[in-house]
């Protein structure tokens, strides 16, 4: 029981940002289901610039990148440019027009980045190829001065 550590999540805001510190492993069960509500309760609250701290993070299974995957998913997800509403593809995966205002633009809600990840997390990203798909930040400084730069 002494070698695997609990899965632990907490919340803090900086300034803009909801700082998500996790530690333990991130595998199927408590920890997914855990993070998942985290995320839909910041999102809720209209927290659109989210973190997540991996410093203490010792190991993420595929169940656990896949509910990072959908977390990113769900703080990026494409709303329209002008009026903010949730906007659509046809069929044929075009975007259809804002059905609020009829718009063409289009921008991400959101933003969700990566900070202090471990060896094992880093490895994972890599050999995943989706290193490149998150905004990853070797330390949680760097990160939140990233989200100052994107505004």
């Amino acid at each position: 029981m002494g070698e695997a550590m609990e899965f632990k999540l907490s919340t803090r805001r900086l300034d803009t940002v909801s700082v998500v510190d996790l530690a333990g492993r991130i595998t199927a069960g408590e920890a997914l289901t855990a993070l998942r509500q985290t995320i839909r309760d910041e999102v809720a609250k209209g927290h659109n610039r989210i973190l997540l701290n991996l410093k203490d993070v010792s190991y993420i299974d595929s169940s656990g990148l896949g509910e990072l995957i959908m977390a990113l998913g769900t703080v990026t997800q494409t709303i329209c440019g002008k009026c903010g509403a949730t906007v659509f593809k046809d069929e044929d995966g075009n975007w259809d027009n804002c059905p609020q205002c009829e718009s063409k633009e289009r921008k991400a809600w959101g933003e969700l980045k990566l900070s202090n990840p471990g060896r094992q997390v880093t490895d994972l990203l890599q050999f995943t190829k989706l290193y490149s798909v998150f905004d990853v930040h070797e330390s949680e400084t760097d990160a939140l001065a990233s989200f100052k730069k994107s505004r």
